[in-house]
C-alpha cells in the first residue's frame, strides 16, 4: 500500500508502506536541499510522519485499537445518567488489585471471584482492562507484529457490561476510569492485606476458600463508605495452589456471576463465523445486548457432542514450568483439583515416590508426547463414540505441531481444527482467541485439559457450571 503524507516544506511525501526501510531516502530525496541544517524543521517533519503512521492503524504491524470495546464500556447507562440504587456519584464500589501480565486466564480468575464478591457485598466492581504489558505505550513494541499491552475487558467476556446484576438489586460493574472520576482519594477507603512483603496490613484473610468469601462479603456489605479499595491479592498463586478454590466452588458455580457469565460479542462473532464448519447443525449465537443481559443462561446453549477438546501447552517457557511442578510435587493449579475428573488422582504424588517417576509423571500430565496425544484421542473416540472431530488449544506452532495434526488426521478423525490457524486467523481476532478456544472446549463433548494450567482451570468451571458429567472433562 502506498501513503501520502502532507509536506510543509514541498511536494507531498509518497512512499510504500510494505517497505519502511527507503522511508529515510524518500524523506531526503523529497525535502528542500540544506533541511539536514535545520534540526527544528528535521523533527517536525519527523514528527509529522510519526504522528500520521501512528494514526493510520487499519492493519500490522500496527495492534487493533479496540474502539467499539472501549466505547461500549463508556455508553454503559450507569455511567451516563441511567442510575439504580447504588450506582452513580454517591454509589457503592469496590476496586481489587489484579496482577498484571500474567496471562488472560490468570487474571480472569481473579477477576471472576472478585465480581462474585462484589454481588454478594451489594457494591459495583470496578473493572479494568486485560493487562498483556505494563507499559505506557497501548502496544508491545517488542514482537511482530506489535500486540496491544492492554485489552478492554469486553472484548473478552460480556458479562461486566451485560448489566445482570439488575436482577439481583445490585448495583452494576463500571470500568475503573470511571471509578477514579467519582471515587477520589479522599473518598476511598483503602484496606491492605496482611502478607509478608505488607506485615502492616489490617486485613488478614483465612486459608479456607468459603471463610474467606465470607469475611469479605461482610466487609463490602456493611461498610458505609462508598468507595472501598482492596490493597493486595486476595487471590493469589499461593490460595490457587492449595484447597481453597474447592472451598468455594460449589457457591461460586451457582452464583449469579458465573449462572450469567457469557464470551463477548467479539468472541461469539468470531465464532458465528466458524460455526458452519465447527457444528453444521448447531444455531448461531444471539449476539443483541437484550439477549446476553435477559437470558438466565446466556451462552449456554447445548454441546457440541462430536468434538473432542484437547489442550496442549507449548509455550517458551512451559518445559521449565513443567520440571518446577515436578520437582516440588505440585498440586494441579485452582478448580482442577476438583476430585471427581478423571487424571487428578495421583497428583500430586506421595512423598515416598522416587524423582526418577514423579519427574516422569508430571512431564507425561504436563507435557504430553505426540505418541500420548494420540494414544488419549483413540482412547476418548473409543469410550464415547460420538466423537468424530477433534479441536486443538494449543499455543504451540511449527513442525511440532505439524506432527500432532498429521497423525490425527492419519487417525480417521473428521477434522483436526487448530483454532489459530482454523478458526481465528485474522491477526485481530487472534488477540482474544484464547477465549475463542476457551468457549469450544466450554461446549466440546470430551475436553481433556492441563491440569496445570489456569486455562484448564477456568473451563473446568464452566463445564461444571454447564452441569456436564465428571467423566466428560479429564486431565492428562
Amino acid at each position: 500500500m502506498r501513503l501520502t503524507i502532507p509536506n510543509p516544506l514541498g511536494p507531498p511525501l509518497t512512499f510504500d508502506t510494505s517497505n519502511f526501510s527507503h522511508l529515510s531516502d524518500t524523506l531526503s530525496a523529497s525535502l528542500p536541499s540544506g533541511w539536514h541544517r535545520r534540526p527544528h524543521v528535521r523533527l517536525l517533519s519527523l514528527f509529522l510522519v510519526v504522528l500520521l503512521v501512528f494514526a493510520w492503524r487499519p492493519a500490522p504491524p500496527f495492534p487493533p485499537s479496540w474502539k467499539s470495546e472501549y466505547g461500549a464500556e463508556r455508553a454503559l447507562p450507569q455511567l451516563n445518567g441511567v442510575e439504580r440504587y447504588g450506582e452513580g456519584r454517591e454509589g457503592r464500589y469496590v476496586r481489587f488489585d489484579v496482577p498484571v501480565e500474567t496471562g488472560f486466564n490468570h487474571q480472569l480468575q481473579r477477576i471472576l471471584l472478585h465480581h462474585h464478591l462484589a454481588v454478594l457485598g451489594n457494591r459495583s466492581l470496578a473493572f479494568d482492562p486485560v493487562v498483556i504489558d505494563d507499559t505506557w505505550f497501548s502496544f508491545r513494541i517488542f514482537g511482530w507484529p506489535w500486540r496491544s499491552a492492554k485489552i478492554p475487558l469486553s472484548a473478552f467476556v460480556a458479562t461486566t457490561i451485560s448489566g445482570f446484576e439488575a436482577f439481583y438489586q445490585a448495583p452494576r460493574a463500571v470500568p475503573s476510569p470511571y471509578y477514579s472520576s467519582v471515587c477520589p482519594s479522599w473518598r476511598q477507603r483503602t484496606y491492605t492485606l496482611k502478607t509478608d512483603s505488607t506485615p502492616d496490613g489490617e486485613l488478614e484473610l483465612p486459608a479456607d476458600g468459603q471463610a474467606r468469601l465470607h469475611q469479605l462479603q461482610v466487609l463490602l456489605a456493611g461498610s458505609d463508605d462508598g468507595c472501598i479499595r482492596i490493597q493486595g491479592e486476595v487471590f493469589d498463586d499461593s490460595f490457587f495452589d492449595s484447597h481453597g478454590p474447592l472451598d468455594l466452588l460449589e457457591t461460586f458455580v451457582t452464583s449469579p456471576v458465573m449462572k450469567h457469565f457469557a464470551f463477548s460479542p467479539t468472541v461469539l462473532s468470531i465464532l458465528n463465523r466458524a460455526i458452519p464448519s465447527l457444528a453444521p447443525e448447531s444455531s448461531l449465537y444471539d449476539l443483541s445486548r437484550d439477549s446476553r443481559m435477559w437470558s438466565s443462561s446466556p451462552g449456554r446453549m447445548s454441546g457440541w457432542k462430536h468434538i473432542l477438546a484437547m489442550h496442549l501447552r507449548r509455550g517458551a517457557d512451559w518445559e521449565d514450568v513443567c520440571d518446577e511442578k515436578g520437582h516440588r510435587a505440585a498440586p494441579f493449579v485452582g478448580f482442577n483439583k476438583y476430585a471427581p475428573l478423571p487424571g487428578n488422582e495421583n497428583v500430586p504424588t506421595p512423598p515416598e515416590t522416587v524423582e526418577a517417576t514423579r519427574m516422569g509423571l508430571y512431564r507425561a500430565k504436563c507435557l504430553p508426547q505426540v505418541l500420548d496425544i494420540i494414544a488419549r484421542a483413540r482412547r476418548m473416540r473409543k469410550n464415547h463414540p460420538l466423537l468424530r472431530s477433534i479441536y486443538l488449544l494449543t499455543d504451540a506452532h511449527g513442525p511440532w505441531l505439524d506432527e500432532v495434526r498429521m497423525w490425527l488426521e492419519s487417525e480417521g478423525w473428521d477434522h483436526v481444527w487448530v483454532g489459530r490457524e482454523d478458526i481465528y486467523p485474522r491477526w485481530r481476532e487472534r488477540e482474544v482467541g484464547v477465549a475463542v478456544d476457551m468457549e469450544v472446549a466450554r461446549r466440546a463433548g470430551v475436553f481433556v485439559g492441563n491440569g496445570f494450567s489456569t486455562t484448564t482451570s477456568n473451563i473446568v468451571v464452566l463445564r461444571q457450571r454447564d452441569g456436564l458429567h465428571p467423566d466428560l472433562t479429564q486431565f492428562w
